[in-house]
Parts: C-alpha cells; sequence; structure tokens
C-alpha cells in the first residue's frame, strides 16, 4: 500500500497520466477535511473532465448542502449562572444545544444538481433517497411525498432493477425500496394530523403495485384514523389483518378502532389476541389497553407499523443522505423551512445518517 501511495504522489508531481484520477474518493477526502475550497476546484475539474460522471451530481449536491448548512451551538447555564455543566449520561456536557438549519439559496443549487442527476440517471435510488430525505430535513413533506410516488411508480417500470453508488445493483432492492418507504412514512406519520393526506397518497401508490404489502395496508389504517374515518379504517385493518393474522400491530390497532367505536367486547377480543402474539411491549400495552376499558380511560393514539427488517433498511438508508445532514427534531408544517432550527435534544434515531452514495 505504501508503494502504490508514493507511485500516485510521483505521478501527479511529473503530470505522468497513467492512473486516472478517482475524482470522487478526492471529493470525499476533502469532504472529511472540510476544505470547501479546494472541493469547488476539484468539482469543476471533475465536470471539465467527467461531465456524464452520475457521482459527480451527488458530489454537487453534498457540496451545496454543506455550504448551506447553519449552526448555533447555546451553551444552557445551570441555576445559579454558573458555566459548569455537569456530564450527561454519554458524557457529553448538560445543557449543550445545537440549532442546525439550512439557507434557502445553497440548498436549491443542491436541488437542481440532484434533479439533474435524477433526470440522467433515473435508477439510482440513491440520488432520490438523497433529495427525499434533505426534503425532510426541511419539513417539505409534500414535496417528499411526491418523490416518494415517483420513485415508487418509476419502480414498478423497471422492475425494481435500482443501482446505488457507482451504478452497483442493490440486493433485494424491491424489498429494500418498501422499508425505506415504510421508515419515511413513521416519519412524517410522527408530524401529526396535517400529514393523514400524504400518508394516504404513499400508502395508496405503494398497494397499486402490492396489494398485499401488510405494512402499506397499515399505513392506509393510520391515515384513515388521522383523519377519523373509523369505518374504512376498521376495514382497511381487517384486511391486513386477514392476509398477516398474527401481525400485533394491526391487531392493536384494530383493538383501538373498536374501542374508539365504544365496541369493547371486540376491542378487548383484538387485544388479548395482541396479547398472543405480540412483543414483550405490546403485551404490556395491550395489557394496559384492557385495565383501561374496564376503568373507561382515554383510548389511545394508534401505533405505526415496523419493517420487517427495520435495521437493515435503515443501515442501508444511512449511505441516501448527504454528507453533512445529522439531526432533525419535527415540526407540524408542510412549508419549506429553510432557515428554521433544530436542538440536537430531539434527534431522531432511526432516521439515516449523513453519507450519501456508498453502499456495503
Amino acid at each position: 500500500m505504501k508503494r502504490f501511495s508514493t507511485f500516485l504522489l510521483l505521478s501527479t508531481a511529473f503530470s505522468v497520466p497513467t492512473i486516472a484520477q478517482n475524482y470522487k474518493q478526492d471529493f470525499e477526502k476533502l469532504s472529511t477535511s472540510g476544505d470547501t475550497t479546494k472541493q469547488r476546484v476539484l468539482l469543476a475539474k471533475w465536470e471539465k473532465a467527467k461531465p456524464n460522471d452520475a457521482e459527480l451530481y451527488i458530489a454537487y449536491f453534498n457540496y451545496y448542502v454543506s455550504k448551506s448548512k447553519t449552526e448555533v451551538v447555546t451553551i444552557n447555564h445551570t441555576a445559579n449562572g454558573s458555566n459548569a455543566l455537569k456530564a450527561g449520561k454519554n458524557g457529553d456536557p448538560a445543557g449543550y444545544t445545537s440549532e442546525v438549519g439550512y439557507k434557502k439559496e445553497p440548498l436549491n443549487k443542491g436541488f437542481k444538481y440532484i434533479n439533474t442527476g435524477i433526470s440522467k440517471f433515473p435508477n439510482r435510488l440513491d440520488m432520490r433517497f438523497g433529495k427525499i430525505y434533505m426534503l425532510g430535513e426541511n419539513y417539505n413533506y409534500t414535496n417528499l411525498t411526491k418523490e416518494l410516488v415517483s420513485a415508487i411508480n418509476y419502480g414498478s417500470t423497471i422492475d425494481n432493477k435500482w443501482k446505488w453508488s457507482d451504478n452497483k445493483a442493490l440486493e433485494k432492492p424491491e424489498q429494500f425500496m418498501l422499508n425505506a418507504v415504510q421508515e419515511y412514512v413513521a416519519q412524517i406519520y410522527n408530524v401529526g394530523k396535517s400529514q393523514a393526506d400524504n400518508i394516504k397518497l404513499i400508502s395508496e401508490t405503494v398497494l397499486k403495485y402490492y396489494p398485499k404489502h401488510v405494512e402499506s395496508l397499515s399505513d392506509l389504517g393510520l391515515a384513515y384514523t388521522l383523519k377519523e374515518d373509523t369505518e374504512n379504517a376498521l376495514k382497511t385493518f381487517l384486511k391486513a389483518n386477514a392476509i398477516a393474522p398474527k401481525d400485533y400491530i394491526v391487531l392493536n390497532n384494530i383493538a383501538n378502532i373498536y374501542a374508539k367505536k365504544g365496541d369493547d367486547e371486540h376491542a378487548v377480543m383484538y387485544y388479548e389476541q395482541t396479547l398472543k402474539y405480540g412483543d414483550q411491549e405490546a403485551k404490556d400495552l395491550a395489557s394496559a389497553e384492557i385495565k383501561r376499558i374496564n376503568s373507561k380511560k382515554p383510548v389511545p393514539k394508534a401505533t405505526m407499523p415496523k419493517p420487517a427488517t427495520a435495521k437493515t433498511s435503515a443501515e442501508k438508508a444511512t449511505n441516501s443522505k448527504p454528507t453533512t445532514a445529522k439531526t432533525v427534531s419535527k415540526t407540524k408544517t408542510d412549508t419549506d423551512k429553510s432557515n428554521s432550527s433544530k436542538s440536537t435534544a430531539a434527534k431522531n434515531t432511526k432516521k439515516p445518517t449523513s453519507k450519501m452514495p456508498s453502499k456495503n
């Protein structure tokens, strides 16, 4: 390895064109160092040498995401005004707040590059998910939904033969895409009732191609629940239950709907099924709900379905994000809040981490 590195240095020094420059690796190194000036020079050189390189558009996107990022760090003092702070559970100082946002204009340039990349390479799912992720970071859930729907529809035209970084084919691309879609639905579900129509549109699009996809049926039921349409919610959950009778999340949501309708008998019946098939957390919740019915306490919110392989999907989805994006706290609006702030105290650990192109 040392000999190879030395040879590369000599080749550069004497301008010997025997080894092609790896622009992608060079850009990643500069991104790690944070040298944006050298990044810009490299991008211009890269664009001149290989204008049709898919990785170039991803690099430009990451560059402008980095340029757009703003961060304000605040130290919350102790009650007596002292600067001294106690260490947190993980050794982090208590009272530390980092507010992250994105300036509109640099970010819009990034979106222009990734849009061009997607138009040139429509089967590159990493580009699509990178864009979708940043739309979520900026609370633009309307366009996030449009991009997800577009990806699902396009996937059907190519039999989900998606490519990832360096144009490499994804393993189990259909499963990966569906799990990633489910994670984004979970994200916007947490925003609240304002997202009911977006969840409904995404779920119905998936079901158009995969009518027995239990997670999407459950999502659709949740959308109806948010819209307070209990009749359609119940019909949808029961349809999911007919396909997957042991899915305890579906069972729990059916029980919740019956409880809302005042049908205690059926509610208890489905909570008991949840007790039978659920994990420990689900069993504890179901047991508590049976007690709640007896004491007539308010009905809880519906439960989001979990992807079949959430961990695997989350690990892969980390590579569909721009290098600089880290944390968001959720808000309940669809407007583009490019200048808004976020707190590290509200980190969503389920969110993909930060690097866009590489697939492990």
